[in-house]
């Protein structure tokens, strides 16, 4: 212990000293009579006792973790724990749960997970402090706002008018039937400007057009004494309800997705700490800039994607994940991801709408409801393929001698069957519930592009190492030929891998070690990609150590050998040939164990009609092996890493559409070359531009992945052919005089009706 004096006089900075703090505990500290001084990562330390010098934690590695914050919160003087923000943080991470595990293809009732969602976030006390999100429910409207409003009044004063030609054709009941068509009309153009635009559904000016036309036709005819005023009256106040009837069930269809949007919003709206120097301050998520260095501790959220620098920790991967899983050193986390236990640093890699949950469903310029082809189809459909129509069934009636409100009935009744809110935004719908089913599973589309490309995959290729396989491999067979032993076959094949980083490699040396076998002392070794190691024994003979293909090219016979091999690779096994002084010296058995789920992953793609394909750098037995065991019947064998890229685009060629799941960075040449990449464990990543990104590296997700959106391309396409189809069908009935204009409204409220009641009970 040192001598209190000096702790005391440490402690005390004499007139025009420079006052530093005790790098251990925060005390003032005179840096001229510090009771001890010592330097950490080219920096001086003070201290203001031995004890605090013996007791401080530099946080060695190469990038130190900054002091836990609760240790800098020396302003706060009250004795008692501050219960209040650790409760409210405990209530707001069990709003992740509310999320329930998706089973099926994810999007089973669709309609009660958001009531739940929305329950639990209503339900939630108001935070102290600015560290925690809003409630994500706070922007959702509420059923009774203004929009719903306007909409029942279109629907019921068009309807009512429709309803009054009972009365007869008396002028006052006529006049009375016009003006309620004039309030339905006035309250859907109202609603369509007064409410938020959505850009993923119909433009105001679209949708008002048919409303605002079939009310301007009935008043001119009843202005004009037009026999067919009744008529016109007639069709305005079905048209204008049907059109109101489609803009309600879209919008609600619509209040799930909004409120799973926010949810989101809300989750990932938290405070981070960014690293300064050495000290650590507040900062919003959104304010978290890349390249900055923030610091996460157990209990929160980590606020942006980033790549962790220092440290370890449990963290549930993503937001609304069940299960933990370690991260550490090199490993991405995902803004979302909580941290359980443990400390991390990290550099920020992406923030704002550039995190991976926040890019296809909250930034504009990427929204896949707004940018996915199929849902750009459909609003060209509803703003330009209906004036097509519309001049197409006007010119028809004109051609016919029809007078010119039969003729407006006609093109207005032929602009409606399209031009309406269900065929702007069936696909959207789809594609958005799309996007969030694959973020509760932690999958992460990178553009609507991906997404759309990713449901066209008529293959998808499984890089075996570390995707339906372990990437473990443990050593299940050393033998010896000749005047060889077993552990002399170890001792060579351990001294050629020592030092290597390769699943192969570390397997070996752990055998070696397990069996107190010490590496031969080789020089000189030169790698093979794919092929092995060729080196210098101990003994100064020749040493080759790999696949058969390389003791072929070295000129080394294996015929001695030949049925022990074929046996072994019969049983999925990879055998790696040891021969010394150019003669067949032993082998040694692998055994990599299949993935949880492998199977499970290539089910998930046979149920769609992807083809799997197995590519591996293992022989054509052992790569039948593994294939048999997960059911795929196209192998591709002994393909070197250098020339996986080639065949891919081989395969590519044959007219497939191609994905291929793999790993970063060992894959990188077989998923850069492939039309959709599924990268495993790569969400989060400020490097990989994959087009699939998990945050987790489960190959069942993966190929989960490549299924939902199928799932969602036909789904999206089935929806707009059931809203397109009827009435456009019922238009050239139209014209052909076998039904009336007024059905025409009616048939596209049945089929958006329909297309909307699948969306809503998929699954």
């Amino acid at each position: 212990m040192a001598d209190p004096s000096t702790a005391d006089a440490a402690t005390e900075a004499p007139r025009g000293a420079h006052a530093v703090r005790c790098a251990a505990c925060g005390q003032p500290v005179d840096p001229l009579r510090a009771a001890r001084v010592a330097i950490f990562y080219d920096k001086f330390r003070y201290f203001c006792s031995a004890d605090c010098r013996h007791g401080y934690d530099p946080n060695a590695g190469r990038t130190p973790l900054p002091l836990p914050r609760r240790a800098r919160r020396a302003d706060k003087d009250s004795s008692e724990p501050d219960l209040s923000d650790d409760a409210a943080r405990a209530t707001r991470r069990s709003t992740a749960a509310a999320l329930e595990a998706v089973e099926g293809d994810g999007l089973a009732d669709v309609g009660s997970r958001a009531r739940r969602v929305q329950a639990t976030l209503e339900a939630l006390p108001e935070p102290e402090s600015t560290t925690e999100a809003p409630s994500a429910a706070d922007d959702v409207p509420a059923p009774t706002d203004v929009g719903a409003l306007l909409v029942a009044i279109a629907i019921v004063a068009g309807a009512l008018s429709a309803a009054l030609v009972l009365l007869g054709p008396s002028p006052i009941a006529l006049t009375a039937r016009v003006v309620l068509v004039v309030v339905a009309a006035g309250a859907f153009v109202a609603h369509a400007f007064t409410t938020e635009r959505d850009v993923a559904g119909l433009h105001p000016i679209a949708a008002a057009i048919a409303p605002g036309g079939a009310a301007i036709v009935a008043l001119l005819a009843l202005l004009g004494d037009n026999p067919d005023a009744g008529a016109a009256a007639s069709f305005a106040g079905i048209t204008i309800a049907a059109l109101a009837g489609v803009v309600r069930l879209v919008e609600r269809a619509n209040h799930p997705v909004r409120v799973e949007q926010d949810f989101i919003k809300a989750s990932l709206s938290v405070m981070g700490h960014r690293i300064i120097g050495d000290d650590v301050a507040d900062a919003h998520s959104d304010d978290l800039r890349p390249g900055e260095e923030l610091v996460v501790e157990a209990g929160e959220t980590v606020p942006v994607d980033a790549t962790i620098m220092a440290g370890e920790a449990e963290v549930f991967p993503w937001l609304g994940a069940t299960t933990t899983a370690p991260r550490g050193e090199e490993d991405v986390v995902v803004a979302g991801a909580r941290v359980v236990s443990g400390r991390l640093r990290a550099i920020a890699g992406w923030g704002g709408n550039d995190r991976s949950f926040m890019r296809l469903t909250h930034d504009p310029r990427r929204r896949a409801d707004v940018h996915a082809p199929l849902s750009r189809f459909g609003r060209n459909v509803a703003t330009r393929a209906s004036l097509v129509l519309a001049v197409l069934v006007a010119l028809a009636a004109f051609s016919s001698d029809r007078d010119w409100v039969t003729i407006a009935t006609f093109a207005i009744a032929a602009y409606a069957v399209l031009a309406n809110a269900a065929v702007a935004k069936i696909a959207s719908l789809h594609v958005i519930e799309t996007v969030h089913a694959a973020l509760r599973r932690g999958v992460v589309f990178r553009t609507a592009e991906s997404l759309d490309r990713a449901g066209r995959v008529s293959t998808a290729v499984f890089c075996a190492r570390g995707t339906l396989l372990l990437g473990e491999p443990e050593v299940a067979n050393i033998e010896a030929f000749g005047n060889f032993d077993a552990d002399r076959v170890l001792a060579l094949v351990a001294g050629a891998e020592s030092g290597g980083a390769r699943p192969t490699a570390i397997a070996i040396q752990r055998a070696a070690r397990a069996r107190n076998v010490r590496p031969d002392g080789v020089r000189s070794p030169a790698t093979l990609a794919g092929l092995g190691t060729t080196a210098v024994a101990s003994s100064g003979q020749t040493l080759v150590v790999g696949s058969r293909g390389l003791m072929l090219r070295e000129r080394i016979s294996v015929a001695l050998a030949e049925a022990r091999i074929t046996d072994l690779e019969a049983m999925g096994r990879t055998v790696i040939l040891v021969a010394l002084g150019g003669k067949l010296a032993g082998l040694i058995g692998l055994q990599d164990g299949l993935r949880p789920g492998a199977r499970a992953a290539v089910q998930h793609l046979l149920d769609v009609g992807i083809e799997p394909v197995l590519l591996s750098g293992d022989t054509r037995e052992t790569s039948e092996a593994l294939g048999r065991a997960v059911d795929i019947d196209h192998i591709r064998p002994e393909v070197l890493p250098a020339e996986r890229g080639e065949e891919i685009r081989r395969l590519a060629d044959g007219g497939a559409t191609l994905a291929v799941l793999g790993r970063s960075p060992r894959d990188d040449a077989a998923l850069s070359a492939a039309l959709v990449s599924v990268a495993l464990g790569a969400a989060g990543s400020s490097v990989a531009e994959w087009g699939v990104q998990l945050a987790s590296d489960d190959v069942r997700d993966g190929a989960f992945a490549l299924r939902l959106a199928h799932d969602s391309r036909k789904n999206a396409q089935l929806g707009l052919a059931l809203a397109i189809v009827p009435g456009v069908t019922a238009a050239l009935f139209m014209v052909l005089g076998i039904i009336p204009a007024f059905a025409l409204p009616l048939t596209a409220l049945a089929g958006s009706a329909v297309a909307i009641a699948r969306l809503r009970a998929r699954g």
